[in-house]
């Protein structure tokens, strides 16, 4: 007789394992295409065996035990860091697909085409010294080399200003994800202490995780507790138990690490030392660090170097020449003081702004047939006045546009690369935590057979009950 209770405890006991399994299986399937999750699996243990005899023992049914989530921390790693590198190199080529547009000469006159122009007409003023025409086309030329100078001086720097817009708002949301990221922690460690298991917060901090991981690099280690704790590696932490540290921008002067005047800097409410712009590496914020400080920089320093120099070699002879009044030591352009911004002082002295019969042409005064200044000033063009005697004006021109090009394609190329990582990486995380939706409506057909089984039994049992019962009548 005693028994005969403990069975329907065992038909209860699988009713209500079957009945988790397939409310896990239909949470399966419901979150199958959302974007991080993990699959779950219900675990059961036997419960306690009732003793039935000396040496005799029957079971009595079933429990849950937990409900499992299927993840592999190691992949998540993998996935998270390959996350980083794809931000990365997409971040870069945003902006080095801006600047090489800058230097894209297919649409129309670009800097190297109207340099040439500007020395071709010195040229034909050499043939013919005395021409109005072509002392006007020089200044046209002249000033048309002068405005792409600026252009690109002023579209190199707004791509920096853009930079500088892109920090501020990646630096926010950097605050926003960390700060969600100690949130989940306080609420997984709430949930686990109560004994929920708390698997799609996990999901939802892992994804958090690979969010924050992709703006730069960064440590994450999780504790004895199940809290996650994030370092920014060489920075410093920035979630710690229930301590979040937060960024902000501020504008600082220029810096000996390529870094503009006026441009902003990153500090962390961590950090005692004010500014971390240096030590972030990775991710889209190191992308935007790096292009800015290191390689507009550079396009800069060689863009204000080639205009310095053509502006110190024309007036380095134009001032020895003789226009047609008879003056010596006329400036063709404003002397340029300084390299640095020297692509955006460049200017037409006033001058031969003023009057065209100030361009000089002769090396001895009174002299209407001397073409000699004109010529020395053409021959500029061919004389290796760049790179310490290494390169002419058009070939270190050249150097600048197919090094942008030559940076723009190696980062293409690793994009395309680290897609086919990335895509492999989350095919392996797919194997092992994805939901496959034919495997799970198989898992659902044989909970529900498991259910109406332990229903049976709960009726045999019944039966069984009512027959005794019917005994004593």
């Amino acid at each position: 007789m005693s028994i005969l209770p403990n069975v329907m405890n065992t038909g209860r006991s699988g009713m209500v394992a079957a009945k988790a399994a397939v409310a896990t299986a239909g949470h399966n399937v419901a979150n199958a295409n959302t974007e991080g999750y993990s699959r779950q699996r219900v675990e059961t243990k036997t419960d306690t065996p009732q003793s039935i005899g000396a040496h005799a023992y029957v079971g009595t049914g079933t429990l849950v035990s937990r409900v499992d989530r299927i993840n592999d921390e190691y992949i998540e790693k993998q996935v998270r860091n390959a996350g980083r590198d794809m931000a990365h190199m997409e971040e870069k080529e945003l902006i080095l697909k801006q600047t090489e547009d800058i230097f894209n000469e297919m649409g129309g006159d670009g800097l190297n085409r109207i340099m040439s122009k500007f020395f071709n007409d010195f040229r034909k003023l050499a043939n013919e010294p005395e021409n109005t025409a072509i002392r006007q086309s020089i200044r046209e030329s002249s000033q048309s080399m002068i405005n792409d100078f600026h252009r690109m001086r002023n579209e190199v720097e707004e791509v920096r200003r853009h930079i500088d817009s892109r920090l501020e708002g990646h630096a926010a949301e950097v605050n926003a994800l960390a700060t969600e990221v100690r949130d989940l922690n306080m609420k997984i460690k709430q949930m686990e202490l109560s004994g929920a298991p708390p698997n799609d917060l996990m999901d939802r901090r892992d994804q958090s995780l690979k969010k924050l991981g992709a703006f730069m690099d960064i440590n994450v280690h999780k504790d004895e507790k199940g809290s996650v704790t994030v370092d920014i590696k060489g920075v410093g932490p920035l979630v710690a138990g229930p301590t979040v540290e937060s960024f902000s921008v501020f504008r600082s002067p220029a810096d000996d690490q390529g870094k503009p005047d006026n441009a902003l800097d990153l500090k962390t409410t961590a950090s005692v030392t004010g500014s971390v712009t240096h030590q972030i590496k990775g991710g889209k914020i190191g992308a935007l660090l790096t292009t800015r400080d290191s390689t507009l920089s550079t396009i800069l320093d060689r863009l204000d170097e080639l205009a310095m120099t053509v502006s110190d070699s024309v007036n380095a002879i134009h001032s020895q020449g003789f226009n047609a009044e008879g003056q010596q030591g006329l400036n063709f352009f404003k002397p340029v003081d300084q390299k640095e911004r020297a692509s955006s002082f460049i200017e037409l002295s006033d001058e031969v702004k003023d009057n065209i019969n100030n361009i000089a042409t002769a090396a001895i005064p009174d002299a209407p047939g001397d073409n000699r200044i004109a010529i020395a000033i053409s021959g500029l063009q061919s004389m290796k006045l760049m790179n310490n005697g290494k390169s002419t004006v058009d070939d270190f021109y050249n150097s600048i546009v197919s090094d942008v090009g030559v940076a723009t394609n190696r980062n293409r190329t690793s994009m395309n690369q680290q897609k086919d990582i990335q895509t492999q990486l989350g095919k392996m995380r797919d194997q092992i935590s994805g939901v496959s939706i034919d495997e799970e409506t198989a898992n659902l057909l044989q909970f529900h057979h498991a259910f109406e089984a332990s229903a049976k039994v709960i009726q045999v049992a019944d039966e069984m009950l009512k027959t005794v019962l019917d005994l004593k009548r």
